[in-house]
């Protein structure tokens, strides 16, 4: 059996994964002898040798190759690696009936993958699964998905949020599944079993960094959800954060879209782009998304602002919290 776990919410599919594993691998005794992981390049070769194994004291074996689809892609992309993809192409029909061959993939695949339409295929014949893992990417859309998947979480760890609760721990976390996840554990353990947690509650015990605020505030003020982005900022100067802090931050935000937008222009590839940016892969798609989306003008106008209000705060022409209030404001609004 191939299954294809692909997308970019990576909490959910880390848990796909994990529950997939517990399904596969049913002897504790035997630990993780049946379980073999291949990361790095594609090595159709080695992958075949581990597939054909046969399990060792058991039903089953699960084979994980991460990021092999996605290399591939990538590969296709220059004119390279057509040999792997027909040796791919060639082996996957034949994945013995014993052996779980994953492919646990960090971006959304799709019909312009060379093997899409053979994955296809075999979905079709019960030789394979294929999995979505990713958010909506309209913000709406997003919220309410993220609001439904809340709501299933908190039923699963048998508690009742309280609906100004659930709101302002969406409000201050959205998207971060794993956070999210992490902060309702929490809460759970301190309301017990079908306990109720109130919106003092989640005020008392969850507590929100610096970096995540941060991290948040540029988030909304990209996906232009101008109330959001206000109050993060508020929360993040309350924390003590230096106004001139943010302001460099925001800046070091902008650099990286311009640096994504220069890069893909360049035909650059996601992994020399991550390597070249030093940002988080699992980050790249909503960068390249936003690069994408705006023009080189407005990326200069913007950042010919950002100097601007770093003079007028630097001289004392302008209260440093209200240029930054103002500036956050103008930004989520695409000014």
């Amino acid at each position: 059996m191939i299954v294809v776990l692909h997308g970019d919410e990576e909490f959910t599919r880390t848990r796909a994964l994990a529950e997939l594993r517990s399904q596969v691998l049913t002897d504790p005794g035997l630990g993780d002898l049946n379980m073999v992981l291949l990361e790095g390049g594609v090595d159709v070769a080695r992958l075949r040798e581990e597939a054909d194994a046969i399990p060792f004291l058991g039903d089953a074996r699960l084979v994980i190759a991460r990021g092999w689809l996605t290399h591939v892609a990538e590969e296709a992309k220059r004119g390279r690696g057509q040999e792997r993809v027909e040796a791919l192409r060639a082996y996957l029909p034949h994945v013995p009936e014993t052996t779980y061959l994953v492919f646990d993939e960090p971006r959304p695949l799709g019909p312009t993958h060379p093997l899409w339409d053979l994955l296809q295929e075999l979905v079709e014949k019960g030789q394979a699964q294929v999995r979505a893992f990713t958010l909506p990417r309209n913000a709406r859309e997003r919220r309410q998905f993220v609001t439904k998947w809340v709501q299933e979480e908190a039923r699963r760890l048998d508690m009742v949020l309280d609906p100004a609760a659930e709101r302002l721990l969406i409000s201050l976390l959205e998207p971060n599944l794993r956070l999210l996840h992490q902060e309702l554990e929490k809460l759970r353990t301190f309301v017990g079993p079908g306990g109720y947690v109130t919106e003092e509650t989640v005020q008392a015990l969850v507590p929100y960094t610096q970096e995540a605020n941060i991290f948040h505030m540029l988030n909304a003020i990209r996906d232009r959800n101008t109330r959001r982005a206000v109050l993060l900022l508020q929360q993040v100067l309350r924390g003590g954060q230096h106004p001139l802090q943010v302001l460099s931050l925001i800046a070091r935000q902008y650099r990286i879209y311009m640096g994504v937008k220069e890069l893909l222009e360049e035909q650059k590839g996601d992994d020399e782009i991550v390597a070249a940016l030093r940002i988080p892969a699992w980050t790249l798609s909503r960068e390249k998304s936003f690069a994408r989306r705006v023009s080189w003008s407005y990326l200069e106008r913007v950042m010919e602002r950002l100097l601007q209000v770093d003079a007028r705060i630097k001289q004392g022409e302008i209260a440093p919290d209200l240029a930054l209030y103002t500036l956050v404001l103008e930004l989520s609004q695409g000014r």
